[in-house]
């Protein structure tokens, strides 16, 4: 008996001793915490608008170091780690603390999240930890998603639902439905979450928004005496911002017009980069332009992301027969932003513009450089699979404007060997690329709602590009659906792309009598809504009346619209199928240099003439000054409208001039 008593008298002693400890501990903790959270506040400003200063990693190490069981010193080294990251390793790192800090906070708060909707003491009590776990949780959510790990943020999003929160300040929804429409051309095969095909996907993507509103309204009486009403609003836009993409994505302009209306007040948050999208899908490119400049103009904090207004600016630049300016506007872009996340996408609409300017040579190397980077599509639906086919294609083009430029520059090309030997390695190069493109086209189960689709929201090539890439194949398919799509896509502007590609297809295919036919219809229709940013679908439609009226042997029409394509879009003129004829003056100082030079020029695959009406009229004079040799030149319509804006070459030796001057008269740059 006395043994049983003294050990349960040791055991009482024990008992009392370990729960003094951990009052103790409990107590030292508490007091740790209380100046952790003391000294936080002083940071609070610069973490709210994402500035990390150095010290908040200092501050996060202390705040470790001083208890390691709290979730704040966690969050701290995640935020500044997220904020500082621009790649995949970045992220993987940032996403550690972040997730340990997730874990504690869990631990310790869960009565907090979930009673803070309990009553509007409660949110006034909890919202400040609310909020720490929605930041958490948001920025993990990001890490995720940007290392392309979208089943984690399934994972996450559904463990942030599991709270059951009467409303969700987070938009946990949105976000799922934002990571289906990511994800849409993935199947259950490679993520669990995701279903079989695109339409799946992106039906499950409404119906979490939907859902996501119909717990707002039905909620909002409940939530409107806990917290102010204007936060119950800013859920509803937060799905209004979600739908209008989807609605957009899936050609549903309308729809997509509902939702953006219902944001257009809230200027503070309106999405003017994704309206700025929808602007130029629904074929109004000169508000397109503005929103995406207005867009840009804001968008100064996020350095480490792919700017999509300075991409599409850039196409926009193009259609408006101004790759110069885009040329200057990326050039200025890339050296300013450096090699960070979109410098591949950068050097890929660099490359495009270059192509537009005749400077094939760098438009190559910028291909070559996008090429070997490992972009990070961080904050955008576009994805790896974008990336690599829009860099198939640009340098499928590169290459069919290589071709046609030993053409331009060689009229009697075919009796040099050696030009010979570089068209065959072109072509042989062109067919293994095209094969590669057939091959990535037959596996994108989008092709026909994002390729086919002209102006599509997810297309990261303009409508220029996909013609070079469907038209050596399936004709007949593409003439019937073109055809289709000309009668019965709601977007009214982009009818007539359709009807364009339709009499263009009818051309590659030899039916010359119906091209005409379709390309007559449209030309008589006049359909155009701006003449400035679409300039480039002009010159293809007067470079197809041409093709199609010198085929059927109607010269005037021929003549007439082959002077139209020249004055709206001369730089396209030297890589199409048409050669030029120019009235020539020329005044000259009798100098050897003058004639080599004008003998040289004949070799180009340009007629030049002395007489001839309804002509652009090409002025040359050439003198001497200051021993420096000058051609001046320009060019006129037959009118008198200036088509090439006077100018000058100075040389001291002929070579290469007329090769200059051959392309400056295109207002080409070599």
């Amino acid at each position: 008996m006395y043994k049983l008593h003294y050990i349960y008298c040791q055991t009482i002693i024990l008992a009392l001793f370990l729960f003094a400890a951990t009052e103790t501990s409990a107590q030292v903790n508490s007091v740790k915490r209380y100046e952790i959270d003391i000294k936080r506040t002083e940071m609070s400003a610069s973490i709210s608008f994402g500035l990390l200063p150095n010290e908040v990693m200092l501050r996060a190490r202390e705040f470790i170091r001083k208890d390691p069981t709290y979730y704040v010193g966690y969050m701290f080294e995640g935020f500044y780690r997220y904020d500082r990251s621009g790649d995949i390793a970045g992220y993987v790192q940032a996403s550690k603390p972040l997730k340990l800090a997730l874990e504690l906070f869990e631990k310790d708060y869960a009565v907090a999240l979930r009673d803070v909707y309990v009553s509007e003491k409660a949110y006034e009590e909890y919202k400040d930890r609310l909020y720490d776990y929605i930041y958490i949780t948001e920025k993990l959510m990001d890490c995720y998603s940007n290392i392309e790990r979208p089943d984690s943020v399934i994972w996450l999003l559904n463990r942030y639902k599991s709270w059951g929160f009467q409303h969700d300040e987070f938009g946990a929804d949105d976000y799922i439905a934002w990571t289906y429409h990511r994800n849409r051309f993935y199947t259950s095969e490679k993520f669990d979450f995701l279903y079989n095909s695109v339409e799946e996907n992106e039906m499950a993507a409404l119906y979490f928004l939907k859902q996501n509103l119909e717990n707002i309204n039905k909620n909002a009486a409940r939530n409107e005496s806990v917290i102010s009403p204007w936060r119950i609003n800013a859920a509803k836009l937060s799905v209004y911002h979600y739908l209008s993409i989807i609605y957009s994505y899936l050609h549903k302009p309308d729809s997509a017009q509902l939702y953006y209306n219902y944001m257009k007040p809230y200027a503070n948050i309106f999405p003017y980069n994704n309206y700025a999208i929808f602007c130029f899908t629904t074929g109004f490119f000169e508000e397109s332009y503005a929103y995406f400049k207005y867009a840009n103009f804001r968008n100064t904090y996020d350095r480490y992301r792919l700017k999509e207004s300075i991409y599409y600016m850039s196409i926009l630049d193009v259609m408006k027969a101004d790759p110069q300016k885009s040329v200057d506007d990326l050039s200025l872009h890339i050296r300013q932003s450096g090699v960070r996340p979109g410098w591949g996408w950068y050097n890929m609409g660099l490359a495009r513009a270059l192509m537009y300017n005749g400077q094939l040579d760098s438009s190559l190397i910028c291909i070559n450089k996008a090429g070997k980077f490992n972009d990070v599509h961080i904050g955008t639906t576009w994805g790896q699979n974008h990336y690599t086919f829009s860099h198939s294609i640009l340098k499928f083009i590169n290459l069919q404007r290589q071709e046609a430029a030993i053409r331009f520059e060689d009229k009697y090309y075919w009796l040099s060997p050696s030009k010979l030997k570089k068209l065959a390695e072109i072509k042989l190069e062109q067919y293994v690329l095209q094969m590669l493109i057939f091959n990535q086209l037959s596996s994108n189960p989008e092709r026909n709602d994002v390729y086919y689709r002209l102006f599509a929201s997810e297309a990261t090539i303009s409508f220029d590009e996909i013609f070079y890439m469907i038209k050596d194949y399936g004709r007949s398919y593409f003439i019937k659906e073109f055809g289709r799509q000309a009668e019965s896509d709601e977007r009214e502007i982009i009818r007539k792309y359709f009807k364009l590609f339709q009499g263009k297809l009818y051309i590659e295919k030899g039916s010359t009598r119906k091209a005409l036919k379709t390309l007559e219809e449209l030309y008589n229709q006049n359909l155009i809504e701006d003449n400035e940013y679409e300039k480039l679908y002009l010159a293809r439609l007067y470079e197809a009346l041409a093709l199609a009226n010198d085929e059927s042997g109607t010269k005037n029409n021929f003549e007439k619209f082959r002077n139209k394509f020249y004055q709206t879009y001369p730089q396209l003129v030297p890589y199409s199928p048409l050669k030029m004829k120019f009235r020539i003056e020329h005044k000259t100082n009798e100098a050897e240099s003058a004639k080599q030079i004008l003998s040289d020029l004949n070799t180009f695959n340009i007629d030049f003439v002395k007489n001839g009406d309804n002509l652009p009229v090409l002025k040359l004079h050439f003198s001497t000054a200051d021993n420096k040799n000058v051609v001046e030149y320009s060019v006129e319509s037959a009118w008198g409208t200036t088509i090439v804006k006077p100018s000058s070459i100075v040389y001291t030796d002929t070579k290469n001039v007329a090769k200059k001057l051959a392309y400056a008269i295109f207002n080409l740059k070599t």
